[in-house]
């Protein structure tokens, strides 16, 4: 093996288990994974993996390569931290990564705020559902919705939230009298949040008995967009259902507590100063617009 670089792709394939998913992880094309990969085997003159019809699976030689080549990968990823945690200057990349949900909701203003102040830090913003891992070094910050952030961490909570149940002003106009509960049968629309339940949950069901889903949807922009749309009442975030001139809280719900907000990142990492201002300021931001969150702004 002539080059460390080729540990990569070896560790790549191995978690993803194909071509295509090995090569959007490593952010080139399936052809060089492919081409890589061939090369390596024949320089080694060993196969590193069996071609089956359901993906790629590691020979015996090919379990080797991959056990030292997550050795390779945890020794430079702990020397990156390392040599980071030293940096103490207001300048060099910051890379945050968070939910676009979470940077429509204010997170892009904070960085902006904060990008004024500090010119000389390269800001990243990294908007993904998915968790990039902090530990791996996929991102400096991260800003997460969750009660019970990775103990591996260290963080910030940024602000409590709450939610409650919302609809277009047309909808509400529509279905005024099933809505203050003039009839008891009404089947009423309901934007379902696949990771929530598809079906209307009990809340809707206690006054709503008939209610039916409309529409599931697997992301909270997509439920928002339904909602606007008058496709029926959907749950949602405090900070997202009352800042759209378009929608109302429905009558007759409270609102009930919601994940908070928490600003993280890696333990070794939290004394980088770009990082430690960075976390101070996102976490105090947040926390002067808590009433947003909380929904005490109406």
């Amino acid at each position: 093996m002539d080059k460390w670089d080729d540990l990569k792709f070896v560790l790549a394939v191995a978690k993803a288990g194909n071509l295509s998913a090995a090569a959007r992880k490593l952010g080139v094309n399936h052809s060089t994974v492919s081409r890589r990969l061939s090369a390596l085997e024949a320089g080694m003159g060993a196969r590193l993996f069996d071609r089956l019809p359901d993906g790629l699976v590691p020979t015996d030689a090919g379990r080797e390569a991959v056990d030292t080549a997550k050795r390779v990968e945890a020794e430079v990823l702990s020397l990156d931290t390392r040599i980071t945690a030293r940096d103490g200057e207001l300048e060099g990349p910051l890379r945050i990564t968070a939910a676009q949900l979470i940077f429509q909701a204010g997170l892009s203003d904070i960085m902006a705020r904060f990008a004024e102040a500090h010119p000389k830090i390269e800001l990243s913003m990294l908007a993904s559902n998915e968790v990039l891992s902090l530990t791996r070094r996929e991102a400096d910050v991260a800003v997460r919705v969750t009660d019970r952030p990775d103990e591996g961490l260290f963080g910030r909570l940024a602000t409590g939230q709450r939610r409650g149940f919302y609809a277009s002003r047309s909808f509400v106009n529509t279905h005024g009298e099933a809505l203050a509960g003039s009839e008891d049968d009404a089947a009423l629309a309901y934007v379902a949040f696949k990771w929530w339940g598809e079906s209307p949950p009990k809340e809707i069901r206690s006054r709503f008995p008939n209610a039916v889903t409309s529409v599931v949807c697997d992301d909270m922009i997509a439920l928002h967009s339904a909602v606007r749309a008058g496709m029926g009442i959907g749950r949602m975030p405090c900070f997202l259902g009352d800042t759209d001139p378009q929608l109302v809280r429905v009558p007759g719900f409270e609102l009930v507590r919601y994940f908070d907000i928490w600003v993280l990142t890696h333990p070794e990492l939290k004394n980088v100063e770009r990082i430690r201002r960075f976390m101070r300021f996102a976490a105090e931001e947040f926390r002067q617009h808590s009433q947003l969150f909380m929904g005490e702004g109406q």
